[in-house]
Order: structure tokens, then C-alpha cells, then sequence
């Protein structure tokens, strides 16, 4: 610990000491956790991509510890987060509603909420495939957690592996994006087998605008001996999106061979070191930057409280005579808690109006969004035989719709900002107000798993059904002429019944195949409809689940503010009163302890008025 994080460890501890000297634990709880943010702070970094992009490697070879689970199919089926611990250890956290409530601002980093349960496993089973582990008891796993001994880890960073983000049809893509809205940087990793496809960059897009501290690497490097064109052409596809990120090539596999052979070249070689200098200059900088105006503010916020119930008894034990003056003040401060009192109310009619709001405004959008894209692809199936392009048709849909998701949640995530500034604005008179961070990470587990689209039951004719058809048509046709022609004295079969029934043939074919073709559109744009209408039912229940979250936890937030102002009010009048009845004897002693109290709580606000409105997390 350095001399400045001592310096304020000590000006927290004084505070705290304060904060139980006048009766407020409320406060002193917040003291509490702002020191342990302080000498345990934490960057939550979030390693994202497609499946099999090597990103359980890369954070194996960054850390050169077997954290991740590898393999050739799909390996990472749970979130995994890797902290730092002296001693290795490992739990599965899985879904309990009955578990009490950890507060989030006990520790930093993934800690367990509401409906939570942690269950501890040996370090050796974290290979194994953890989605359904016997372990849970049948509770469905929300998540890994691993901690291990190691120098990066130590500094702060917490690295997150994420399944593969597979579109709508994963039931992992809701859960990544509700970790990125709360990542202090994102890691996009993205082979060089092949340049950025499209949904990889629909998903670029909306990492960066969630997290504007991203990183996107171009994993096996080692594999690919073409991955410079690779490379290239990833750049211009994101300079195309007017996004200034320039991919870095990395090898986990020159990684490991480096640490092991402790060779510099090779290690500069694989890459890694632009990872470290990213994590070091930007995501470690940025978190203690983003932690020292937080402690700022909610020293200064905690200042404000106890000078507002120390200094009305000073004032009345130096001036006991002044009675006229006190009471007045007195007459202020109750007003000020009534108005107080109103303001509550106001916030709470401006969070349920604004909660109300976007609840309706986020379903339009995201109705709105597949309305266009229903539109899209049943004029695309109206051009052509949907059986022909159907696997490619749904995979499609699967990305287009896993990105009108995605967008919808980027677009929910901001306007549930602007919900919480507007809130924060209604304690305007009561000074800069702190605004919650809306940690979503835990929810996008809520959505089930699409299968996609269903088969086409009406498949394209084979060559038998195509000969029945023209000859049931054709076989009409002969006769029917055949018979006229035996009038004129011609026999059934001749070159007039034939060719007619070779016209009539040909004509009920086509009739059959327009009629099935006919048939194949509508089962096609049913089961469009179908797909979707799935997905919005989904994706529906989800997001009304997260806006009542986003709604109890700024309700919970502001209430504490409101209810530690209107606290410290009241303190403010029973100090005055306090000191209007204190015994002679005692004012000057009890004036000497006030003055000391008040110097430092001025000296202290003076040194953290730099603090502004910032998130906490």
C-alpha cells in the first residue's frame, strides 16, 4: 500500500470513527465499503467473440495458468470469472431464490446477489463442462468463479470467459451483453481463418457502444500463414464502421512457448505484450482514475452529512444567547425536511413514470425492429424458392434478429440512464447526486434458447412425382381427344391426342409445382413469423424482468439518499436543541471536541472537492 492510499485509508477510518460517534452506521457502512474499494480495487475485463475464436486460450496464455476450459467443440458453456486469490479455489454460483441479499458494495467485483448461491468445487473440476453440474443439485448455474495466484490478477484485473455468442439461437448472447454493459474494457477475440463475418461485425458495434474501452485481437496467428491479408481486410471492414479499433494479431500458442523457453522474442513475437500494455495503460489507469473520483465524491457526500449535524450545536454552545436566532434556524431546517419529504415524493413519481415509459417505448422498439425485418424476409421468400436457400435463409434471420436484440438492449441500457439522471435531478437542491451503476450481468440467463427455424414440410418434387403428375394430366388429355378423333374415323391414339395430351400433361405440372411453390411460401413465412414471435416472447419477458430491476435499484439508491438527508436534517435539529440545553460547564469542552470535528470534516471536504457526479458501481 502507497502513501496516498494510506493517506486516504486514514481519512476514511477518522470519518468512520465520526460517522459511530454520532449514531449514523448508515454512514459509516458507506465509509466502510469505499476503504475496501480502495485497497482492493478491481477492473472487470470481458473477453468476448464467436465460438471456437480461442478465447479460453487467450486468457490461459496471458495468465500462464489453466484456468479455461479448452477443446474442439464447443468448451466454455458457463460465464467463468478468474480473480485474484493466494491459494487456488474455485465455486459455482447457481441460482437460489431463497438466498439472503450480499451487499454489492461489500466487495468489488463478481460478488453474489439476491437468488444466489455459491457452492464450493476442487480446483481439478473446473475442466469439466459445469453447465449442468451434479454439484448444483439440480439449480440452474449462473456462473464460475476462479481465483488463482498471479501478478496480473493481483493488480486488480478480473478477467471474464464467456461462451460464444451465437446469435439468438445461443442462450448465452443475452447474458454477455448484460456483462459488457457493467465491463470496465472489452477483448474481442476473433480468428484469422477468415476476415470479420457480418454478425461479427454487428457485434463489434455494439460492444463499442456499450464499452468504448475495447480491444479486438486476431487470435492463431500461428495457424494461418496468410492472417496479414486477414488482418487488412479487418480493418477496412472497421474503418468502413467508422471505428477507429486496429485488431491485434496475437498467438496463445508462441505465448506459452515463450514463458516456458523464457524467450523475449518470441514472447514480442506472439503479441501479447500489446495485451498488457492495453490492460496497463488503459483499462488499470482508467479503473483508478474512474475509483478516485468515486472516493472523492462519497468522502465529500459523507463530510457534508456530519458537518450538517455538527455545526448548528457548535454555533449554539458559542452563542447560547442567541435564542431568537436558533429557533429560527430551527424553523428552517424542519421546513427543509418537509420540502425534503415532497422531493421524495417527486423522485419516486419521476422513476415510476420513467420506468413506465420505456417499459412501453423499449417493447416498440424492439416490435418495431422485427416488423421491418418480417417485411425483409418475406419479400425475400416471396422472390424465390424459399426450399433452395432455407438453411441459409434461417441462418440469417438468426443473426439479423440476435442483432435487433442487441440494439434493443443498447438502446434500454441508455434510455435507463437517462431515467436515473432525471431522478437525480429532482435532488438538484440537495447537491451532485451519485448515480448507480446498473450492473446487469446476472440477468440474460433469463432467456431460453431458440432452436431457430423449423423444416419445410413441402419439399421440392423428385423426378417420380414430376412423371405422376404430367401423366395424370396428359392421361385426360389423350382421351379426351382420342375419343373426338375416333368420331372422324382416326384411331384413339394419334398425333392430335398425343400432343394434347402432352399440352395438358405439361400444364398440370406446372399448375402442381405453382400450387406447391405456393404452399412452400406461406409454411416459410409462418414459420418466419412463428420464429420470431418466439423470440419476442422471450426477449419480452426478459426485458420487463430487467427494467424492474433497473427499477429497484435506483428506488433502493435514491431512497438511502433521501432518507440519510432527511436524517442528517434531523440530526442537524437535535444537535441544535442539544446544544441549547447543554450545562455551562460542559460548552467548552464539548465546543473544543466540535471544533476539532468541524476543522477536519472542512479540511477533508476542501481536499475532495474535486469529486463530481460519477456511477458507482
Amino acid at each position: 500500500m502507497d502513501a496516498n492510499t494510506t493517506k486516504v485509508c486514514q481519512i476514511i477510518d477518522r470519518l468512520c470513527q465520526l460517522a459511530r460517534d454520532a449514531g449514523r452506521e448508515d454512514l459509516s457502512r458507506r465509509m466502510s465499503a469505499t476503504r475496501l474499494r480502495v485497497v482492493d480495487p478491481s477492473a472487470r475485463v470481458v473477453v468476448v467473440g464467436q465460438l471456437k475464436q480461442g478465447k479460453s486460450q487467450l486468457i490461459n496464455a496471458l495468465l500462464n495458468v489453466p484456468v479455461c476450459r479448452m477443446g474442439d467443440g464447443e468448451t466454455t458453456s458457463t460465464i467463468t470469472t478468474i480473480g485474484y486469490a493466494e491459494e487456488p479455489h474455485a465455486r459455482l454460483i447457481v441460482s437460489d431464490s431463497a438466498q439472503d441479499v450480499i451487499d454489492s458494495d461489500a466487495r468489488p467485483g463478481p460478488v453474489q446477489t439476491e437468488g444466489e448461491r455459491a457452492i464450493p468445487i476442487p480446483m481439478d473440476d473446473i475442466s469439466r463442462d459445469l453447465a449442468r453440474a451434479p454439484e448444483a443439485g439440480g439449480a440452474q448455474v449462473l456462473r464460475l468463479e476462479v481465483h488463482v495466484p498471479s501478478p496480473l490478477l493481483q493488480r486488480g484485473i478480473v478477467l471474464v470467459d464467456t461462451p460464444g455468442s451465437g446469435g439468438v439461437g445461443s442462450p448465452h448472447a443475452a447474458a454477455t451483453l448484460g456483462l459488457l454493459a457493467a465491463s470496465d474494457a472489452i477483448i474481442v477475440a476473433s480468428d484469422v481463418s477468415q476476415e470479420y463475418t457480418a454478425p461479427e461485425m454487428s457485434f463489434i458495434r455494439q460492444v463499442t457502444e456499450l464499452c468504448d474501452n475495447a480491444l479486438c485481437v486476431a487470435t492463431k496467428t500461428d495457424l494461418y500463414p496468410m492472417w496479414r491479408d486477414v488482418v487488412a481486410a479487418d480493418v477496412a471492414h472497421l474503418r468502413r464502421q467508422s471505428n477507429d479499433v486496429d485488431p491485434l494479431p496475437v498467438s496463445s500458442l508462441l505465448r506459452s512457448h515463450a514463458i516456458r523457453l523464457d524467450d523475449r522474442d518470441l514472447n514480442e513475437e506472439s503479441g501479447f505484450p500489446g495485451i498488457l500494455e492495453f490492460l496497463e495503460t488503459r483499462v488499470l489507469a482508467q479503473a483508478s482514475t474512474t475509483m478516485r473520483r468515486l472516493v472523492m465524491n462519497e468522502i465529500r457526500s459523507v463530510t457534508d452529512h456530519l458537518s450538517l449535524a455538527v455545526r448548528p450545536e457548535l454555533e449554539t454552545l458559542k452563542d447560547p444567547g442567541a435564542r431568537e436566532a436558533i429557533v429560527a434556524e430551527l424553523e428552517r431546517a424542519r421546513t427543509e425536511a418537509r420540502e425534503l419529504s415532497s422531493r421524495t415524493a417527486l423522485w419516486q413519481q419521476v422513476l415510476g413514470d420513467g420506468i413506465a415509459d420505456l417499459s412501453a417505448e423499449s417493447d416498440h422498439d424492439l416490435r418495431n425492429r422485427t416488423r421491418r425485418l418480417l417485411k425483409d424476409y418475406e419479400s425475400r421468400i416471396d422472390a424465390g424458392d424459399p426450399a433452395k436457400f432455407w438453411t441459409q435463409l434461417g441462418e440469417d434471420l438468426k443473426n439479423d434478429i440476435a442483432e435487433a436484440v442487441g440494439d434493443n438492449f443498447i438502446w434500454t441500457h441508455d434510455q435507463s440512464l437517462a431515467v436515473a439522471e432525471r431522478v437525480a435531478d429532482s435532488f438538484s437542491d440537495t447537491g451532485d447526486v451519485a448515480i448507480p451503476r446498473l450492473d446487469l450481468a446476472a440477468i440474460g440467463h433469463e432467456i431460453s434458447p431458440q432452436t431457430g427455424l423449423t423444416d419445410l414440410e413441402q419439399q421440392p418434387t423428385g423426378v417420380v412425382h414430376k412423371v405422376v403428375t404430367g401423366m395424370r394430366g396428359s392421361y385426360g388429355g389423350m382421351m379426351m381427344f382420342g375419343m373426338m378423333s375416333t368420331m372422324v374415323g382416326m384411331t384413339m391414339l394419334n398425333p392430335f391426342s398425343v400432343a394434347a395430351g402432352v399440352l395438358l400433361g405439361r400444364k398440370s405440372y406446372k399448375e402442381d409445382a405453382e400450387m406447391r411453390l405456393t404452399r412452400r411460401r406461406s409454411e416459410a413465412k409462418m414459420a418466419v413469423r412463428t420464429f420470431v414471435d418466439d423470440v419476442l416472447f422471450e426477449v419480452g419477458r426478459e426485458s420487463r424482468y430487467r427494467l424492474r430491476t433497473i427499477q429497484r435499484v435506483l428506488r433502493d439508491h435514491f431512497r438511502e439518499i433521501a432518507e440519510q438527508t432527511t436524517r442528517s436534517l434531523t440530526e442537524s435539529i437535535k444537535a441544535a436543541e442539544d446544544g441549547a440545553r447543554t450545562q455551562v460547564a460542559d460548552r467548552d469542552a464539548r465546543s473544543r471536541r466540535l471544533e476539532a470535528s468541524l476543522g477536519f470534516l472542512d479540511e477533508v471536504s476542501a481536499w475532495a472537492a474535486g469529486g463530481c457526479r460519477e456511477h458507482v458501481g
